[in-house]
């Protein structure tokens, strides 16, 4: 086990690049010491933690039904609780002290909007608020809080792995921050931009803009060693089906800089 921490932050299924991050990881020997993450990429980390490998990462990703878990129409609020829990009882143990490695998540307090930090006792309550994305999944009670998606406010924790006693990072950040992609043709313009900007889809593509531009500012203040951005161009926070094209760019990102990762085991 190296002195490094690793940080997954969130994305919906653009977090799935973290599987192919692991994958590299694992086949180098590189494994950290402690774990954080966000939303999707805290619910990685939890599998990670819990002595997951990469195969059994992938294998568990394809099986299980994404849209029946975490349904993210805005408004239904449609994440079947019961079931949820029922599968990650399958999957991992019940609190955080039985993983094999620390965790930390992260969540938000939407009534005194404050970032939470979760990392002791029950864990799926917390994989249930670091996953819940406000409008598309209610918000987990938790003692006078009322928490959800920690990456209303830190979509890549690296404070969090700071926390638990490491000085080294390694953070995934899988935020959408590009440009739309849309003809070049003036006179198709705007006819291709309402097509691909509805409302929700407007709405959206509003939260990924918010959340790069705080995910940049963040780690000017939390600089991890390490920052891989898997190049998950096409892959939506829902095109769970677009699987195997986000664990590919999480490999290819990672490997991109082995010597820098190798670098975080001398």
């Amino acid at each position: 086990m190296s002195d490094f921490g690793l940080v997954l932050g969130g994305g919906g299924a653009r977090g799935l690049a973290h599987i192919g991050v692991w994958r590299v990881l694992e086949e180098e020997g590189l494994r950290p010491r402690v774990l954080a993450g966000t939303s999707i990429g805290g619910l990685v980390a939890a599998f990670i933690a819990a002595g997951f490998s990469a195969e059994d990462l992938t294998r568990v990703s394809g099986a299980v039904s994404w849209r029946r878990l975490l349904d993210w129409r805005l408004g239904r609020g449609l994440l079947n609780a019961v079931a949820f829990e029922a599968w990650l009882g399958a999957n991992l143990p019940p609190t955080f002290e039985e993983l094999r490695t620390p965790l930390a998540v992260t969540a938000t307090d939407v009534l005194t909007g404050r970032q939470v930090y979760l990392s002791s006792g029950r864990l799926f309550p917390a994989l249930r608020a670091t996953t819940a994305y406000p409008g598309a999944i209610d918000p987990v009670p938790q003692g006078d809080m009322l928490l959800a998606d920690g990456g209303v406010l830190n979509q890549v924790p690296v404070d969090a792995a700071l926390f638990l006693g490491v000085h080294r990072v390694v953070a995934v950040d899988v935020t959408a921050s590009g440009p739309l992609e849309l003809p070049a043709r003036r006179r198709l313009w705007r006819r291709e931009a309402e097509a691909h900007l509805g409302p929700v889809q407007a709405l959206r593509r509003a939260a990924d803009i918010m959340q790069a531009q705080l995910t940049d500012a963040r780690l000017s203040l939390y600089r991890p060693d390490v920052l891989l951005r898997p190049a998950v161009v096409g892959v939506d926070l829902q095109s769970f089906h677009r699987g195997t094209q986000a664990i590919q760019a999480g490999e290819e990102a990672a490997r991109a800089e082995l010597p820098r990762l190798r670098a975080l085991a001398s």
